[in-house]
């Protein structure tokens, strides 16, 4: 890359570079285009349908019913954004990686990061609206003892605050503000190690997502019930370990070793399919199979 920019600009190797550039970027704006589209597919379907049976069962809307409403808002507001970006500066996913000291920044290049940045801040806010929903579901259906109550709120407090110091983190990545979409390089003077601190915070989310998906296991292993039907609920919980899978995924795609910035041409998809959870945990873990869930607990 340091040999590129020694290039002339109507050098044919530079301008081939670009061309190969420009193709690649087209190629990860689809491949985003469509795992956004397929959010927002699923956000509506499955929270539609999670609000359709709470509705009609007359169960009532709950706390976490709001919560898990309030994450797939979010994630619509994030595919938006990102299909705004997307379309605003095709090659923006190289924008946000170049190191070409020499590359001049268009008003679309800035306006396409100064969205990636929001987008970086909405995942926070998705991630945690949704946990906290599935912790509220937790205290509304196994809230059998004042132990595990206890662990309800130590998990809460432990999520609500990996969200205020992330955000926090996000904010004051570089200071001034600005430094965050005006230069691709985090500037050490401006800016800290995101790279860094993209891959803590995912290995953060990840402890918390066992600690959750964790937490039912001795519940219903001590409720009198077949093992069958003991089975049936945990591997309904289980399914949860997709949340797992794409934060590893996500952790060691995007760290990019020598970069003070994460991969995000590895990860924009896979940041997408994170979002995945929010709707696909609205349908399975905090949607309608709640209600049959309860009905087998209570039996």
């Amino acid at each position: 890359m340091y040999a590129q920019s020694l290039m002339p600009r109507n050098h044919p190797i530079y301008a081939q570079s670009l061309f190969s550039r420009d193709q690649q970027s087209s190629g990860d704006s689809n491949a985003t285009l469509a795992v956004s589209g397929l959010v927002i597919a699923l956000a509506v379907v499955s929270v539609g349908l999670r609000f359709y049976t709470r509705i009609f069962t007359k169960s009532g809307l709950k706390a976490d019913d709001w919560s898990i409403l309030s994450a797939v808002l979010f994630t619509l507001a994030t595919a938006a954004v990102t299909l705004a970006a997307n379309s605003i500066a095709p090659n923006g996913l190289w924008v946000s990686e170049n190191t070409d000291t020499s590359y001049t920044y268009t008003a679309h290049d800035v306006l396409y990061l100064k969205l990636a940045f929001a987008t970086s801040i909405l995942y926070f806010t998705i991630a945690t609206t949704t946990k906290l929903a599935i912790l509220l579901m937790y205290n509304r259906i196994f809230n059998v003892s004042n132990a595990f109550r206890a662990q309800l709120y130590i998990a809460i407090s432990l999520v609500v605050g990996w969200w205020i110091g992330c955000t926090v983190a996000s904010f004051t990545n570089c200071i001034p503000l600005k430094w965050s979409w005006i230069n691709s390089f985090a500037d050490p003077k401006y800016c800290f190690d995101y790279n860094l601190f993209w891959m803590a915070s995912g290995a953060c989310e990840i402890a918390l997502d066992v600690i959750i998906l964790a937490m039912p296991v001795s519940v219903v292993v001590r409720m009198k019930m077949s093992w069958r039907r003991k089975g049936l609920v945990l591997g309904i919980f289980a399914l949860g370990a997709f949340t797992i899978v794409t934060g590893l995924v996500r952790v060691v795609l995007g760290y990019k070793k020598g970069s003070r910035v994460p991969s995000y041409s590895n990860t924009e998809v896979v940041r997408l399919a994170t979002h995945l959870p929010p709707t696909s945990k609205a349908y399975w873990q905090v949607g309608i199979y709640v209600e049959t869930l309860k009905r087998a607990l209570d039996t």
